[in-house]
């Protein structure tokens, strides 16, 4: 009886203690599953990066729309592939494009390129230039009364840098049985170099240069070139050919 009592006792006890863990670990699980069932807390925003973000997206697409924009708006302009000395009529070789945003320039388009061909250069131009309208002129350069004239220039009897569009004081050089006698007022049109210095009055060959002198003075300045006694004095730099003053010169100084 003794032994039948404690092991029903013992079972008792071992029982109750496993019904006691199995308890345990279904309340665990409940509490889990509870926990797993509750919604999650919202995360944090962050109001200044999601600003940042939807700025540079913005930016990015108004400078692409702006470069596309500014792309479109270069149209081919005419551009000069050589020098080309004042007073010049223009001709197709000296003629080439170039793509450029022109709005509220004077630049030339390409299809008026036709137009061009008809007109004279105001000045003297320089390769890679574009063609502005007010660089040229329909109208002819020179009158009737003016000519041109090819003339040698000595070296050191001319200003140095002596290029095209230059308006300069012609004189003839006295040459111990006269004196200096002034010539004409004429306008440079174009020049070419002797020597290695070229117009800058130190190369050790003669130079050459084309010069629009008035008619009544040509005869005197190609005798003076001729005869090596043609002088030079630089008047201004960068002349047109509607504003250069030619005139004849006369007098005489000692």
């Amino acid at each position: 009886m003794v032994k039948e009592s404690t092991r029903e006792s013992g079972v008792s006890v071992h029982d109750r203690q496993r019904d006691r863990a199995a308890r345990g670990v279904r309340s665990r699980s409940a509490v889990a599953a509870l926990s797993s069932d509750r919604p999650s807390p919202p995360r944090r925003r962050r109001p200044a990066l999601a600003a940042l973000a939807v700025l540079l997206i913005v930016g990015g697409a108004a400078l692409a729309g702006l470069l596309a924009l500014r792309l479109d708006s270069r149209e081919p302009v005419l551009v000069l592939t050589q020098d080309v000395p004042a007073g010049t009529r223009i001709t197709t070789d000296m003629l080439g494009t170039t793509r450029v945003a022109s709005e509220g320039l004077r630049l030339i388009p390409e299809k008026d390129a036709s137009m061009v061909l008809k007109a004279y250069t105001m000045t003297s131009l320089s390769e890679g230039q574009l063609l502005d309208t007010s660089l040229l002129t329909t109208a002819e350069p020179f009158t009737s009364d003016q000519v041109q004239v090819g003339v040698t220039l000595k070296s050191g009897q001319f200003p140095p840098t002596l290029r095209s569009g230059d308006e300069v004081r012609l004189v003839r050089l006295g040459d111990g049985s006269s004196s200096v006698r002034p010539l004409a007022v004429g306008l440079i049109l174009s020049e070419q170099t002797g020597g290695d210095a070229g117009l800058s009055g130190g190369g050790s060959r003669n130079s050459t240069a084309t010069v629009v002198v008035p008619a009544d003075a040509a005869d005197e300045v190609i005798d003076a070139a001729g005869n090596e006694l043609l002088g030079m004095a630089l008047i201004r730099r960068g002349v047109t050919v509607d504003s250069a003053q030619l005139t004849v010169l006369g007098g005489s100084s000692s």
